[in-house]
């Protein structure tokens, strides 16, 4: 399948600013089913452009401006890539980590301790919630089916809502308002995860959904934004993503951009202006994903 993404992002001042270099992480990861075929970038004021990889291997774009001043920033990103299907079941966990919990080896351990960490004031909130939520132990179960389980139980949770502003609510938070965006929702499986003992990272990116052969409606609820999901990685498996904003096991229509151990690491554009006193702003994203088969 061929997916083609128009993302046009917009900031607009009450007055011109002067910028500084902005970090786009909006290139999707490639790998053995997403190959990139285009990325066009233009933006307004212009700017140079050079690519970097950060320490998480995100292909990153960095914009650096000039001295002029504007009183609008505009960045535009086309892109096309060719994407394979692909089965979200089809790998074989390795025979430790079938039931849950299971322990890494010392290797697993070693690359893995950045996505171990966890933040002692979530504690006991996050795991009582989750006893809680799936009526149940959480241990003695099968991976698979516990994992697909703390995703559904955050999807029926936490109501759902579109948030522009910047930043993500902590998991305390979330749990506590019952309500947030996808990123919001990501970051608790991420940290329930991280309680429990499993190796999670957060992930920032695109979610294609094809058009319905019936014209029932859309079943993503972030549909017109990037979306945020989360993945676990699973001995044998590898990183295996879990989207709770929509209940589901990742395939192929989900196309990350950037993964990182904390969500404000891959926020889609990351940058500065510069201006003397008071100037407010507003933000507007355009958002186009559409596909055709091969």
């Amino acid at each position: 399948m061929r997916i083609a993404v128009d993302h046009l992002t917009e900031y607009r001042y009450d007055r011109p600013v002067g910028f500084g270099e902005h970090s786009l992480y909006l290139r999707p990861r490639e790998s053995q089913t997403i190959h990139v075929e285009s990325f066009e970038l233009t933006s307004t004021p212009h700017s140079k452009v050079r690519w970097v990889r950060d320490c998480f291997n995100n292909v990153v774009a960095v914009l650096s401006f000039g001295v002029e001043q504007a009183s609008m920033l505009s960045v535009q990103c086309k892109m096309a890539f060719e994407v394979a299907e692909e089965n979200p079941f089809d790998f074989i966990l390795e025979g430790r980590a079938s039931q849950f919990p299971f322990s890494y080896d010392e290797r697993e351990k070693s690359a893995l301790r950045p996505y171990l960490e966890t933040d002692d004031s979530e504690r006991w909130p996050v795991l009582d919630w989750a006893r809680g939520s799936l009526g149940h132990s959480t241990e003695g179960r099968e991976t698979i089916a516990f994992l697909t389980d703390l995703n559904l139980a955050i999807h029926r949770s936490v109501a759902y809502e579109r948030r522009d502003e910047e930043g993500t609510q902590t998991a305390n938070e979330t749990l506590q308002r019952r309500r947030g965006s996808c990123r919001d929702m990501a970051e608790l499986f991420v940290a329930t995860s991280r309680q429990l003992g499993l190796a999670a990272r957060f992930v920032s990116g695109y979610l294609y959904e094809p058009p319905s052969p019936n014209g029932a409606g859309t079943f993503n609820v972030a549909a017109g934004s990037m979306h945020a999901w989360a993945e676990v990685y699973l001995p044998g498996a590898g990183w295996r993503g879990f989207d709770p904003t929509n209940g589901l096991i990742t395939d192929h229509h989900f196309l990350p951009a950037a993964v990182a151990t904390r969500p404000d690491w891959v926020s889609p554009m990351q940058g500065q202006y510069f201006h003397v006193g008071s100037v407010q702003s507003q933000m507007r994203v355009a958002l186009s994903i559409s596909g055709a088969p091969q």
